[in-house]
């Protein structure tokens, strides 16, 4: 019966070649069958190395990343709190961003306000506007333009955005007026150097602070501090 039943498959071309189409068919099957369970085992293994990469920091490994970063620029903040009684704005003036992080203004306003400082952070990176990031600050169109308050107690904000939705930024008036409600004002400006409103921007403030990483940088912008009337209180090398 098996020798005929072979015989009749030989003589029928067509019946071959759809045993030999069922055949690759059923192959393929297999092959992608085990693909998918290969595919699954890997997929498993990323997502739990993802989900210990991304498990949440404990409380004392923050604590400590903070103290980290806060010891970075303790000299700036040992400084600030000598002076705030002469000084009541302060400029934080850099050639470019790489000499100003976000991380320098934000870590000291949040030290200061820790003294009980009513302190408002003013950010001049219109290009970033990265402060408002930080304190995750939202762009809310409103019809006044003003500071935001943060989640810190003592601490406000006044994000670069609102300039943007300023036909022209007064930023002396803007100081003038935040004096009368706190007790420091910080201008976070990271490039001064370049700014067509850095004549403006110096004599907003009462004194500054000069970041750089480049000390003939820091040359320039300690000659155009010199030549306003804010008073240079301190020249710091980037960490």
């Amino acid at each position: 019966m098996a020798g005929r039943l072979k015989a009749v498959i030989l003589r029928d071309p067509l019946l071959m070649t759809g045993l030999g189409i069922m055949a690759t068919a059923f192959l393929l099957l297999i092959i992608g069958l085990l693909w998918v369970k290969l595919r699954s085992k890997s997929d498993k293994k990323t997502n739990s190395k993802q989900q210990k990469t991304e498990e949440p920091k404990k409380p004392e490994e923050v604590k400590q990343v903070r103290e980290e970063e806060v010891n970075k620029y303790r000299p700036i903040i040992e400084s600030l709190r000598k002076v705030k009684k002469k000084y009541k704005s302060i400029l934080f003036a850099a050639w470019d961003l790489e000499s100003l992080p976000v991380t320098i203004p934000v870590n000291v306003a949040l030290e200061l306000a820790k003294d009980k400082t009513r302190c408002l952070l003013i950010d001049l990176d219109i290009k970033r506007d990265a402060i408002a990031r930080v304190f995750n600050i939202e762009d809310k169109r409103e019809l006044r333009v003003k500071a935001s308050r943060t989640e810190v107690e003592n601490l406000w904000v006044w994000p670069a955005h609102n300039f943007t939705r300023l036909k022209q930024m007064n930023l002396r008036l803007l100081v003038q007026k935040a004096l009368e409600k706190f007790d420091l004002v910080l201008i976070n400006s990271p490039y001064l150097a370049s700014s067509p409103d850095r004549n403006q921007i110096l004599s907003s403030a009462q004194a500054a602070v000069v970041f750089s990483l480049d000390t003939s940088k820091a040359t320039e912008l300690t000659k155009l501090i010199k030549s306003s009337q804010c008073a240079l209180i301190g020249k710091i090398q980037t960490p």
